[in-house]
């Protein structure tokens, strides 16, 4: 394992003054739009020949939805450069985030790139979607500093960015990270193992895999199921998630009653792992930690205002764009 670099992050997350950008598709681009919001200098590199005119075309579209966010005094679209030369980008920078594509081919002479052009203290994050850390770190010079911070698209709206360390990441680089994202905007969830596809990406699977069962047996169509998440359990889970949302439903004793008993044995169509005590004890606390003190009464009034300026949002949104997902329901 390699030796833990004292200097990893040496300069606050706070800071950070100029980002650099690796690769400029879809996510570098709005990576670099989110940044320049936040009223940071970036630099952005990518080989393509036409990578820099897609580039401030994609920024210059994310823009109107950022200003309508809220940008920071200093934010600038004129904060943003450009060159072709990873080393003339990454020489100066204090942040890395590289997003190329999610090839493995392409993201290790990427990150061995990196970790010979950068500064020997700076973090380097990937936002690969599913390879673990630890296969990317193979390629580092410094692979104490080398993360995995993957985020959700639009990356420039999306606030979750995943965290994942691998077998060398310090932990120094974790901390490092999640204040570094925090600050600058984002929601970022330290996921505690290595695993491909990390957590959120995996939830989605998991549905989307139950989707294709569903419409493999002729149970029902894309349309159907789309709608059955958009206009039932989606709207819920956009505040609460699943957890808090079952602990309400169960009433005042919550997860607890469920888990001992009080509606029968817990049924499920998919098969559900057995928990031990700490399991369960284990989502109970994390439960309570959300609800924070707050009565159900208290849990409910804030779930339904939620919802009644969401579907508020949501029929302006159908009215103006004509999307109404119901009409294709039969």
């Amino acid at each position: 394992m390699a030796d833990t670099n004292d200097s990893v992050g040496i300069i606050a997350p706070q800071a950070v003054k100029q980002v650099g950008i690796v690769g400029t598709g879809t996510i570098g681009s709005a990576w670099a739009a989110h940044f320049l919001a936040r009223g940071l200098d970036v630099i952005a590199t990518d080989p393509h020949p036409d990578a820099e005119k897609k580039l401030r075309i994609a920024v210059d579209k994310a823009w109107p939805s950022l200003e309508q966010l809220g940008l920071a005094n200093e934010a600038s679209r004129d904060r943003l450069r450009f060159t072709p030369a990873i080393d003339e980008a990454l020489k100066d920078t204090d942040f890395i985030q590289e997003s190329t594509p999610e090839q493995e081919a392409i993201k290790d002479k990427v990150m061995a790139d990196i970790s010979r052009a950068a500064p020997p203290h700076v973090v380097i994050a990937s936002s690969t979607s599913g390879i673990v850390p630890t296969r990317l770190q193979a390629q580092c010079k410094h692979p104490e500093r080398m993360i995995v911070g993957h985020p959700f698209n639009p990356v420039y709206l999306i606030p979750l960015v995943e965290v994942v360390g691998g077998k060398h990441t310090a932990p120094e680089t974790i901390h490092w990270a999640m204040e570094f994202y925090q600050h600058w905007g984002k929601t970022p969830l330290h996921c505690r193992a290595e695993t491909p596809g990390h957590l959120a990406n995996r939830l989605q699977d998991a549905i989307g895999g139950e989707m294709m069962n569903l419409i493999a047996e002729g149970i029902a169509t894309a349309s159907d199921l789309d709608a059955a998440l958009t206009a039932g359990p989606g709207l819920r889970w956009a505040l609460l998630g699943s957890f808090m949302t079952g602990h309400m439903a169960a009433g005042e004793g919550g997860l607890r009653e469920v888990f001992n008993g009080k509606f029968g044995e817990i049924h499920s169509y998919i098969q559900y792992p057995d928990l031990n005590e700490e399991a369960i004890e284990g989502i109970l606390e994390e439960t309570q930690l959300q609800v924070a003190g707050r009565s159900l009464k208290d849990m409910e009034q804030m779930r339904d205002e939620f919802l009644v300026g969401l579907l508020k949002l949501r029929a302006e949104i159908e009215a103006k764009y004509g999307f109404d997902q119901s009409r294709f329901l039969k």
